[in-house]
């Protein structure tokens, strides 16, 4: 099969649950936003981004090393899952106890503490879900750990809401994702031994040394990649109120809900992509440059309908009379998403070619710029318009144009050709014409939603008459429309 078609019937397998999974995650979201008000959601999303940051590297980055090797060789299933497992319920036991420590030396607010307590067992939970995720990864078999987000997503808003129309509050609600994480390890747990790799004769286990070797590169990765996501989170809880934090994390989780296109469609890559770095560098150069080409027609519909509807969005979500705020912050990070996107897949190419080193040196320099410009544009646009999410988003947006330019320079040579240019250049034409017609429906009464669909219509039909998609996408999609028509008449 060919690579990027590949690449795309496991995208389609795990975007379609992650529809569900992440129409879920925003229902729960709305639900505990507006129950909780902006100072406490602001509490606990800060201790969700606390708990996110030390548990990141609560794998000890041993999920991205099973999905190379064994996407190599299934043989090596069973004895890196059983020698990763060991290291990484030691890391996460450490983890919980440094997250402990650190808040308290941090000085946050008791009832951050008391969140960062329970909310701290999630890095255990989660840092197990990766590293088994990673065996299904490497055997192109994702639709199980897709499904289990989606029951996990199911039980926590079948337990939250009824239990915060009882009154319970946000210590309710860090039980709830503590006790759907735990499911969703052991439903993985379960269906991992079917993977054809536990079928096959296992091949001598690692050395201790070896593994815990390979994946220091990813833990360096994966740690300090995570610190620059949320260090703005950390920071505004430090130098804004909470309500801030709480107008930030409203606005970034409705980005986070879109951040999923590109986590899923790396997740489908890496695989593919490693498997032709050894086998194929030919195919590894077209495949990565074809699902660029993809990446950058889906990231600017996107980013165009969260930048013209900003305030459609954050009034039906979150209700204007609270989260007004971060109408400004929406807008800015609605910018950053297309670069988002794009920085995704080429770090994806990176650690698919073993050159995840030189990403840790990028975004180590990133580790340095992201906390200055944090702490400059916070304090000034707290004291400008009492809103330091604004500065914060703005911060995020230049961390995310230099990890661009830095990230492009690393890749292999002649990895991509100028085509993307060209193919990113005529997206933000499109997408020009799209905000046009967006805004020009809303000055002459259409409401914000069918304005955005307007305004998505005429973006895909752009798209398709110049034909910018890949040929690949393109008969795949017509393959996938054929099967549902033959499906349709057999019923």
């Amino acid at each position: 099969m060919d690579p990027l078609r590949s690449i795309l019937r496991n995208w389609s397998l795990l975007g379609s649950t992650q529809v569900v999974a992440s129409l879920i995650a925003m229902v729960y979201m709305v639900v505990v936003s507006r129950e909780l008000g902006d100072v406490e959601f602001g509490r606990l999303f800060l201790a969700l981004t606390l708990t996110a940051i030390v548990g990141v590297v609560g794998d000890f980055g041993l999920s991205q090393v099973v999905a190379r090797v064994v996407a190599r060789e299934h043989a090596m299933t069973r004895p890196y899952l059983r020698r990763a497992a060991v290291v990484v319920a030691c890391t996460t036991v450490a983890l919980y106890v440094v997250l402990l420590a650190v808040t308290g030396v941090l000085g946050f607010a008791p009832e951050v503490r008391s969140l960062v307590l329970i909310l701290g067992l999630l890095i255990i939970g989660e840092s197990f879900a990766q590293l088994i995720g990673g065996a299904f990864q490497a055997h192109e078999r994702m639709v199980i750990p897709a499904l289990t987000r989606v029951g996990a997503n199911v039980m926590t808003l079948g337990l939250v809401v009824p239990l915060l129309l009882l009154g319970y509050r946000t210590t309710a609600v860090a039980v709830v994702l503590v006790l759907a994480s735990a499911m969703k390890v052991v439903i993985q747990a379960i269906a991992v031994r079917r993977l054809a790799g536990f079928d096959l004769a296992p091949a001598p286990p690692p050395p201790w040394r070896t593994l815990l070797r390979a994946g220091l590169p990813f833990l360096g990765a994966q740690g300090l990649g995570m610190f620059v996501v949320r260090i703005d989170v950390v920071m505004l809880g430090r130098l804004a109120s909470e309500a801030t934090v709480g107008w930030y994390g409203a606005a970034s989780r409705v980005v986070e809900a879109f951040n999923l296109l590109p986590i899923v469609l790396t997740t489908a890559t890496f695989p593919v992509l490693s498997r032709l770095w050894v086998a194929a560098p030919a195919q590894f150069r077209a495949t990565l440059q074809r699902t660029l080409d993809l990446v950058l027609i889906a990231s600017v519909p996107v980013a165009v309908t969260l930048l013209t509807s900003a305030d459609g969005v954050v009034g039906f979500l979150f209700t204007l009379n609270r989260y007004a705020p971060a109408v400004p912050i929406l807008r800015i990070q609605a910018v950053s998403l297309p670069l988002v996107f794009v920085d995704y897949l080429l770090v994806c190419g990176l650690m698919a070619a073993g050159r995840e080193r030189l990403w840790i040196a990028i975004v180590a320099v990133a580790c340095v710029l992201d906390p200055v410009l944090d702490w400059l544009l916070i304090r000034a646009t707290d004291a400008l318009y009492s809103n330091g999410g604004i500065g914060a988003a703005l911060a995020t947006l230049t961390t995310e144009v230099f990890l661009f330019a830095c990230t492009l320079r690393a890749l292999p040579a002649e990895t991509l050709s100028r085509s993307a240019f060209r193919i990113g250049g005529r997206a933000a034409a499109l997408g020009f014409i799209q905000a046009t017609v967006i805004l020009g429906s809303r000055a002459v009464g259409v409401p914000w939603l069918p304005a955005a669909v307007l305004g998505g219509i005429a973006y895909a039909l752009a798209v398709r008459e110049l034909g910018l998609l890949p040929r690949d996408v393109t008969a795949w999609l017509g393959d996938l429309a054929v099967r549902r028509e033959a499906a349709r008449d057999a019923a």
